[in-house]
Protein backbone atom coordinates (compact mmCIF):
# COMPACT_ATOMS: atom_id res chain seq x y z
CA UNK A 1 0.00 0.00 0.00
CA UNK A 2 2.78 2.42 0.98
CA UNK A 3 4.78 1.64 -2.18
CA UNK A 4 1.76 2.12 -4.45
CA UNK A 5 1.06 5.58 -2.99
CA UNK A 6 4.70 6.70 -2.68
CA UNK A 7 5.73 5.94 -6.28
CA UNK A 8 3.15 8.21 -8.01
CA UNK A 9 3.85 11.02 -5.51
CA UNK A 10 7.60 10.79 -6.10
CA UNK A 11 7.08 10.85 -9.88
CA UNK A 12 4.81 13.89 -9.64
CA UNK A 13 7.32 15.72 -7.43
CA UNK A 14 10.18 15.08 -9.88
CA UNK A 15 8.08 16.34 -12.81
CA UNK A 16 7.04 19.46 -10.93
CA UNK A 17 10.63 20.34 -9.99
CA UNK A 18 12.01 19.72 -13.47
CA UNK A 19 9.30 21.79 -15.14
CA UNK A 20 9.44 24.74 -12.76
CA UNK A 21 13.22 25.01 -12.31
CA UNK A 22 14.76 27.83 -14.39
CA UNK A 23 17.04 26.73 -17.21
CA UNK A 24 20.52 28.24 -17.36
CA UNK A 25 21.93 28.78 -20.85
CA UNK A 26 25.56 29.33 -21.59
CA UNK A 27 26.21 32.41 -23.74
CA UNK A 28 27.76 30.16 -26.38
CA UNK A 29 24.41 28.42 -26.81
CA UNK A 30 22.63 31.65 -27.72
CA UNK A 31 22.72 32.66 -31.37
CA UNK A 32 24.24 36.16 -31.76
CA UNK A 33 22.18 38.91 -33.31
CA UNK A 34 23.13 39.58 -36.93
CA UNK A 35 25.26 42.67 -37.48
CA UNK A 36 23.70 45.22 -39.78
CA UNK A 37 25.11 48.31 -41.44
CA UNK A 38 22.73 51.29 -41.70
CA UNK A 39 21.91 52.11 -45.31
CA UNK A 40 23.93 55.09 -46.54
CA UNK A 41 26.25 55.16 -43.49
CA UNK A 42 29.10 53.00 -44.82
CA UNK A 43 31.29 56.00 -45.74
CA UNK A 44 29.97 58.38 -43.11
CA UNK A 45 32.54 60.17 -40.94
CA UNK A 46 31.50 62.34 -38.02
CA UNK A 47 32.25 66.01 -38.61
CA UNK A 48 32.10 69.25 -36.64
CA UNK A 49 28.52 70.52 -36.47
CA UNK A 50 26.97 67.08 -36.95
CA UNK A 51 24.42 65.77 -34.48
CA UNK A 52 24.59 62.18 -33.25
CA UNK A 53 22.02 60.21 -31.27
CA UNK A 54 23.62 58.10 -28.55
CA UNK A 55 22.04 55.25 -26.60
CA UNK A 56 23.60 53.33 -23.70
CA UNK A 57 21.51 50.26 -22.95
CA UNK A 58 22.80 49.81 -19.39
CA UNK A 59 22.20 53.43 -18.26
CA UNK A 60 19.75 55.68 -20.11
CA UNK A 61 21.01 58.78 -18.29
CA UNK A 62 23.71 58.95 -20.99
CA UNK A 63 21.18 58.82 -23.82
CA UNK A 64 20.61 61.92 -25.91
CA UNK A 65 21.46 63.94 -29.00
CA UNK A 66 24.92 65.50 -29.02
CA UNK A 67 26.42 68.16 -31.28
CA UNK A 68 30.05 67.72 -32.35
CA UNK A 69 31.71 70.88 -31.08
CA UNK A 70 34.39 72.97 -32.90
CA UNK A 71 37.00 71.15 -30.80
CA UNK A 72 35.89 67.85 -32.38
CA UNK A 73 34.30 66.35 -29.29
CA UNK A 74 30.97 65.93 -27.54
CA UNK A 75 30.31 66.73 -23.90
CA UNK A 76 28.44 63.93 -22.14
CA UNK A 77 26.99 64.51 -18.65
CA UNK A 78 28.96 62.64 -15.94
CA UNK A 79 31.50 61.61 -18.58
CA UNK A 80 32.98 64.85 -19.92
CA UNK A 81 34.57 65.36 -23.32
CA UNK A 82 34.86 62.51 -25.81
CA UNK A 83 36.64 63.25 -29.10
CA UNK A 84 34.90 61.57 -32.05
CA UNK A 85 35.48 63.92 -35.00
CA UNK A 86 36.55 62.01 -38.13
CA UNK A 87 35.45 58.63 -36.77
CA UNK A 88 32.97 56.23 -38.32
CA UNK A 89 29.86 55.31 -36.34
CA UNK A 90 31.35 51.99 -35.18
CA UNK A 91 34.61 53.70 -34.18
CA UNK A 92 32.66 56.30 -32.20
CA UNK A 93 30.72 53.53 -30.45
CA UNK A 94 33.98 51.81 -29.48
CA UNK A 95 35.56 55.01 -28.16
CA UNK A 96 32.52 56.00 -26.10
CA UNK A 97 32.21 52.42 -24.81
CA UNK A 98 35.83 52.30 -23.65
CA UNK A 99 35.47 55.71 -21.96
CA UNK A 100 32.31 54.61 -20.15
CA UNK A 101 33.83 51.32 -19.02
CA UNK A 102 36.96 53.06 -17.78
CA UNK A 103 35.04 55.52 -15.63
CA UNK A 104 31.43 54.54 -14.92
CA UNK A 105 30.13 51.19 -16.15
CA UNK A 106 31.50 47.67 -15.88
CA UNK A 107 29.85 46.86 -19.19
CA UNK A 108 28.52 49.36 -21.72
CA UNK A 109 26.52 48.67 -24.86
CA UNK A 110 26.67 51.83 -26.97
CA UNK A 111 24.67 52.61 -30.11
CA UNK A 112 25.46 55.73 -32.15
CA UNK A 113 23.23 56.85 -35.00
CA UNK A 114 23.65 59.92 -37.21
CA UNK A 115 21.23 62.74 -36.58
CA UNK A 116 21.53 65.87 -38.71
CA UNK A 117 24.75 66.43 -40.63
CA UNK A 118 26.38 69.78 -40.02
CA UNK A 119 27.16 70.53 -43.65
CA UNK A 120 23.57 69.72 -44.65
CA UNK A 121 22.16 72.14 -42.12
CA UNK A 122 24.59 74.87 -43.16
CA UNK A 123 24.15 74.25 -46.89
CA UNK A 124 27.61 72.73 -47.35
CA UNK A 125 31.00 71.96 -45.83
CA UNK A 126 33.02 75.12 -45.11
CA UNK A 127 36.70 74.91 -46.11
CA UNK A 128 39.55 77.21 -47.10
CA UNK A 129 41.56 77.02 -50.32
CA UNK A 130 45.01 78.55 -50.59
CA UNK A 131 47.54 78.85 -53.41
CA UNK A 132 47.11 77.78 -57.02
CA UNK A 133 43.37 77.15 -57.10
CA UNK A 134 40.89 79.11 -59.19
CA UNK A 135 39.10 80.23 -56.06
CA UNK A 136 40.87 80.99 -52.80
CA UNK A 137 39.68 81.76 -49.32
CA UNK A 138 36.56 80.37 -47.71
CA UNK A 139 34.44 78.06 -49.88
CA UNK A 140 31.36 75.93 -49.30
CA UNK A 141 31.21 72.46 -50.86
CA UNK A 142 28.11 70.29 -50.87
CA UNK A 143 28.47 66.53 -50.29
CA UNK A 144 27.51 64.13 -53.07
CA UNK A 145 24.68 62.07 -51.63
CA UNK A 146 25.80 60.24 -48.48
CA UNK A 147 29.49 60.34 -49.41
CA UNK A 148 31.78 62.68 -47.44
CA UNK A 149 33.45 65.61 -49.20
CA UNK A 150 36.92 64.79 -50.53
CA UNK A 151 39.88 67.11 -51.14
CA UNK A 152 39.85 66.72 -54.93
CA UNK A 153 36.09 67.25 -55.08
CA UNK A 154 36.46 70.42 -53.00
CA UNK A 155 39.01 71.91 -55.43
CA UNK A 156 37.15 70.87 -58.59
CA UNK A 157 33.77 72.07 -57.31
CA UNK A 158 35.39 75.42 -56.49
CA UNK A 159 36.74 76.00 -60.01
CA UNK A 160 39.72 73.66 -60.25
CA UNK A 161 43.48 74.24 -60.39
CA UNK A 162 45.47 77.08 -61.93
CA UNK A 163 47.88 76.21 -64.81
CA UNK A 164 51.02 76.15 -62.64
CA UNK A 165 49.56 74.31 -59.67
CA UNK A 166 51.94 71.82 -58.08
CA UNK A 167 49.43 69.02 -57.65
CA UNK A 168 52.05 66.57 -56.39
CA UNK A 169 53.06 68.71 -53.41
CA UNK A 170 49.63 69.77 -52.15
CA UNK A 171 48.51 69.25 -48.58
CA UNK A 172 45.68 69.71 -46.10
CA UNK A 173 46.04 71.67 -42.85
CA UNK A 174 43.73 70.46 -40.08
CA UNK A 175 43.38 72.08 -36.68
CA UNK A 176 42.75 69.49 -33.96
CA UNK A 177 43.19 68.92 -30.25
CA UNK A 178 46.89 68.11 -30.74
CA UNK A 179 47.54 71.22 -32.86
CA UNK A 180 47.78 71.70 -36.61
CA UNK A 181 48.13 68.49 -38.60
CA UNK A 182 49.53 68.39 -42.14
CA UNK A 183 48.20 65.75 -44.54
CA UNK A 184 50.11 65.47 -47.83
CA UNK A 185 48.03 65.02 -50.99
CA UNK A 186 49.23 64.06 -54.48
CA UNK A 187 46.39 65.27 -56.69
CA UNK A 188 48.11 63.96 -59.84
CA UNK A 189 48.04 60.46 -58.38
CA UNK A 190 44.40 60.95 -57.34
CA UNK A 191 43.49 61.97 -60.90
CA UNK A 192 45.29 58.91 -62.28
CA UNK A 193 43.51 56.60 -59.84
CA UNK A 194 46.79 55.67 -58.14
CA UNK A 195 46.03 57.27 -54.76
CA UNK A 196 42.96 57.65 -52.59
CA UNK A 197 41.24 61.02 -52.34
CA UNK A 198 41.36 62.02 -48.65
CA UNK A 199 38.20 63.11 -46.88
CA UNK A 200 38.16 66.73 -45.69
CA UNK A 201 36.49 67.99 -42.54
CA UNK A 202 34.82 71.23 -41.54
CA UNK A 203 37.42 74.01 -41.25
CA UNK A 204 40.21 72.24 -43.20
CA UNK A 205 42.54 74.31 -45.37
CA UNK A 206 43.66 72.83 -48.71
CA UNK A 207 46.99 74.27 -49.87
CA UNK A 208 48.12 73.92 -53.51
CA UNK A 209 51.60 75.45 -54.00
CA UNK A 210 52.96 76.87 -57.24
CA UNK A 211 55.42 74.91 -59.36
CA UNK A 212 58.97 76.21 -59.14
CA UNK A 213 60.78 75.44 -62.37
CA UNK A 214 64.49 74.73 -62.47
CA UNK A 215 64.62 73.17 -58.98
Amino acid sequence: MFKSVFAPCLFATICLVSCSAPQNYDSADLAPLPKTTPVGNANYRIQIGDVIDMFVLEDNSFNGSYVIRPSGDIIVPKLGRVGIQGLSLSEAESRIKSTLQANHLKLATVIVDPGMRGETAAGGLTLRLSGETSQTGRVTVRPLGDSPVSAYQAVIDSGGFKPFANKKKSYILRNGNAGVQRIDVNFEAVEAGKASDPVVLEGDCIVVPKKIFGL
